[in-house]
């Protein structure tokens, strides 16, 4: 009896065996995933120009509507959570009806009706919706300059290519490198702030306008000088973009605190009037 149960377990044992062998599926599904997962984003440049135009209801009343102008584009790029993704262009729909949003506003420290405020046609870097904003591009398309959410360092590696097995050969053999990747990691900048192709954009007290209750700007209030700083401190250093070039590669930890290898692969304009301005990035979760 024994000898017979031995015999059983040892046939299922076999047939394990043969079934792994024979499936390519599973195991092998795993290591893959281990790997390099390529995917590419591309992100138009941020413009949320529009005007107000006054329009006739069929009541006949008027009323103020916002009208994009023809480079209008309000999105931004969001890593993705997990690996079956490509991320996401997300809208800021704080630009959906007003070209400007007020990055600060606070009341007045002696309880006057009154608040201090700057507005900006960008938001700063920790209000972004996404990961990754396109400020601008240059008119030679030989630069781009990017504001981004998370933290992020330049990698010593350029990769001028668009060659998705190239990039994982590139991605695969710097992730096998554990002290590079612990070294990238220790020197993450917020922003970028700290990367020598960072040009952080500050406010001075030309850019403050005073608000009433109803939001509207008025002018003759003058706030204290203690309530001015304390704008200008909030502001501080939270508008940081990013000098990137065709072929440039970086670690990013992103808001949902996952980390990225992206490479900047291209920069270019629209082939269709208006000729929209856009980056490409290819990247991989690591």
């Amino acid at each position: 009896m024994i000898k017979i149960k031995i015999l059983f377990f040892n046939t299922l044992f076999l047939a394990f065996l043969l079934l792994i062998q024979s499936c390519d599926c599973p195991l092998q599904e795993a290591n893959v995933y281990s790997e390099c997962q390529v995917r590419e984003a591309t992100i138009t440049k941020f413009n949320p120009n529009g005007t107000l135009q006054q329009v006739t209801n069929p009541d006949g009343t008027s009323t103020l509507v916002f009208v994009p102008d023809s480079l209008y584009s309000i999105h931004t790029f969001l890593f993705p959570f997990n690996k079956d993704m490509s991320g996401s262009l997300v809208n800021d729909e704080r630009f959906a009806k007003s070209s400007t949003i007020p990055i600060v506003k606070i009341p007045f420290s002696d309880s006057r009706p009154y608040y201090l405020a700057i507005f900006d046609n960008y938001p700063q870097n920790n209000d972004l919706n996404g990961d990754i904003l396109l400020y601008d591009v240059a008119n030679d398309l030989s630069s781009a300059a990017i504001r981004v959410a998370g933290e992020i360092v330049r990698i010593n590696q350029t990769f001028n290519s668009e060659n998705s097995t190239e990039f994982c050969d590139v991605v695969n053999r710097l992730t096998r490198d554990t002290a590079l990747i612990r070294n990238l990691k220790s020197n993450l900048s917020q922003f970028g702030r700290n990367l020598p192709n960072a040009v952080v954009i500050n406010y001075n007290q030309g850019n403050i306008v005073v608000l009433d209750t109803g939001n509207n700007i008025v002018v003759g209030v003058t706030p204290s000088k203690t309530d001015i700083d304390d704008v200008l401190e909030i502001t501080a250093n939270k508008s940081v973009n990013l000098i990137v070039r065709v072929g440039e590669m970086y670690l990013y930890r992103a808001r949902n605190g996952k980390y990225f290898i992206f490479a900047i692969t291209d920069i270019r304009e629209g082939t269709l009037p208006p000729f929209k301005r856009r980056l490409t990035i290819m990247f991989s979760e690591i």
